[in-house]
């Protein structure tokens, strides 16, 4: 579907249609081209985005919603395939490039060591990622002009906004207008997190692509209740000498609770502190410095952290006292080792990445886990993508099973794994071959859900979230079927505003359709190439003019204040492009 006058924008998902995973939409004008986030698959199924029939050098920028690998990890693969523009910036908040550069390097060593399975192709390299990194061009919340930032044409007349979405560090939604016309890219929507500010109000739109991750369930439990459920777990399995793992995400959800085990520390009356040997693993350790670098900038942080800072001095506010930071194979498998829980000594309690026990160091742990100890617990305390181990585990507990058995390519933290009947190596049979991989079997009695700790909203706040928006046409994206499914009802019934609620499909186009005629002029490249440097000038202040009129006339369109009518604001572009016409006549 290509934009026109009628249709100004198009929209076609080439991620993140009825899957969580591989966010990526093309945003078609009728001047570019566009991408809206570009992420891979943690799950099951196809990595990155689908980039059939984009051509080489067509996409003349990518605005980047948020630092997660599922909305910033297929970055690299569209420099691999050179389908961005010479110039193309990657637009994003300064902390979700400070993140996504961290991010995008462990996935670069995660890749590199699946492509060397069998059957597998490795995608992107460390020169691919280097000119990716090049390409972030920091922009806070707020907006302008893409021209100003991107190489579009003169003609294009694309305006965006950045607004807090409160899910991660510097996460955002996205608004892009032209023509009188908004579309809104919720990204992640959170506002649960205690140490991020709230959500900001979006404008409002024509279209709304909605994240759709928890759109089954009417809400969470309380951020502060679900706290304070983790942290009670935690202290009875250490009450009865249980080690504790709990995978997590390196970006938002270990910082969560590193902040958690921070306070509790402090105002605990017990001694539990004394009796843990608290580790954050992996990735977490580079992402809480980044975290730390922003705790002073209320922008970006909460202003109770801000302040805590400023006033106390606790400016490591994610940094819990006598927690350990192993840095390699040697200190993790002395961190279990060292500790003997059953004849008193430490009791280890692990934050590790990934939170869906696929690559990170926590399906490592998970088998040491089963090698080493006779009883443990594991806690998962986010969304586990179909086909992780995460879910496997997450399954098997639902069912009612006593135990379950995983196959994973983890490797010992020494030269072999714990003498064990819970776990053994074993072959597996490939296409091409045999691989070697480890089996262990996990007693489901160890496993815990721990709901409410989640960084996306649920029905309610995304509910309240589209209200402040009033979309005619809502699209969901990023989130399974079943979950699309609900929210659309959801919204069916409680969006008054809404005239279609759809649920996205892959490489099919959204048109944003115009239910009004403009008077416009079409401005032709020779218009560009030729006559005096003052006409090209005045073309230049006359696009910044249009541009403004037409965020007023979208304004105006959702209900915005405004001293001018529509009906003035159309007759003062008529007027400018009318004049000028006569002057290029003359």
């Amino acid at each position: 579907m290509t934009p026109n006058e009628n249709s100004p924008l198009v929209v076609t998902p080439r991620g993140g249609a009825r899957e969580v995973g591989r966010s990526c939409y093309q945003v078609d004008t009728e001047q570019t081209t566009y991408l809206v986030d570009c992420g891979l698959n943690q799950g099951g199924g196809d990595k990155f985005p689908d980039f059939r029939g984009l051509s080489p050098e067509q996409v003349d920028a990518v605005f980047l919603t948020h630092a997660h690998v599922d909305h910033c990890g297929g970055l690299p693969v569209l420099e691999a395939k050179g389908l961005l523009d010479d110039d193309a910036p990657i637009l994003a908040t300064p902390p979700t490039i400070d993140l996504a550069q961290l991010l995008l390097e462990d996935s670069l060593k995660i890749h590199k060591r699946e492509a060397q399975r069998p059957g597998r192709e490795q995608q992107f390299d460390r020169q691919h990622l280097e000119a990716t990194f090049e390409r972030f061009e920091p922009v806070d919340f707020g907006g302008g002009r893409v021209e100003a930032l991107a190489p579009t044409p003169d003609e294009e007349p694309l305006i965006f906004q950045y607004g807090n979405a409160g899910h991660l560090l510097g996460s955002a939604w996205l608004m892009l207008q032209t023509g009188g016309y908004r579309v809104v890219f919720s990204g992640d929507i959170g506002g649960r997190a205690t140490h991020l500010p709230d959500i900001q109000a979006p404008p409002g739109a024509d279209l709304l692509l909605m994240e759709s991750t928890y759109g089954s369930q009417h809400s969470h439990t309380s951020m502060h209740d679900a706290r304070s459920d983790l942290f009670s777990a935690v202290e009875q399995a250490v009450e009865n000498r249980q080690p504790v793992l709990i995978p997590t995400f390196a970006v938002g959800r270990a910082q969560l609770l590193q902040l958690l085990f921070k306070e509790r520390f402090i105002s605990h009356p017990s001694d539990i502190q004394s009796r843990v040997q608290l580790a954050v693993d992996g990735m977490a350790q580079d992402a809480t410095g980044i975290y730390h670098d922003y705790v002073l900038d209320d922008t970006y942080m909460d202003e109770t952290i801000v302040n805590r800072a400023k006033n106390s001095g606790q400016d490591r506010p994610f940094l819990p006292d006598g927690a350990g930071f192993p840095q390699n194979d040697e200190e993790r498998h002395n961190l279990l080792t060292d500790t003997d829980p059953l004849s008193g000594g430490t009791v280890p309690v692990v934050i590790s990445p990934s939170g869906m026990l696929t690559g990170g160091n926590s399906p490592r742990y998970l088998v040491e886990f089963a090698a080493r100890f006779e009883d443990a617990k594991i806690f998962l305390t986010g969304y586990q993508a179909k086909e992780t181990t995460g879910r496997t585990l997450q399954n098997y507990l639902d069912a009612g099973e006593d135990e379950v058995t995983i196959t994973t390519d983890a490797t010992p933290f020494d030269t072999d794994w714990p003498t064990s009947e819970s776990v053994t190596w074993t072959s597996v049979e490939t296409d091409n071959g045999f691989e070697q991989l480890t089996r262990a079997t996990i007693p489901t009695e160890w496993i815990e859900q721990v709901s409410g700790l989640s960084g996306h909203a649920a029905q309610h706040g995304l509910l309240k979230y589209a209200r402040d928006i009033e979309p005619s046409t809502v699209a969901m994206v990023h989130g399974p079927d079943y979950a699309q499914d609900h929210l659309s009802r959801h919204f069916g019934k409680n969006l008054d505003s809404a005239e279609k609620v759809t649920r996205s499909r892959l490489l099919t186009p959204i048109p944003v359709s115009r239910d009004i005629e403009l008077d416009t002029a079409t401005l032709t490249p020779e218009h560009f190439e030729s006559g005096p440097d003052r006409l090209r000038n005045h073309v230049e202040t006359l696009h910044k003019e249009i541009a403004s009129l037409n965020e007023e006339l979208a304004a105006l369109r959702h209900g915005d204040d405004s001293r001018r009518s529509e009906e003035e604001v159309r007759r003062l572009i008529r007027d400018e492009l009318q004049n000028t016409s006569g002057e290029y006549r003359e």
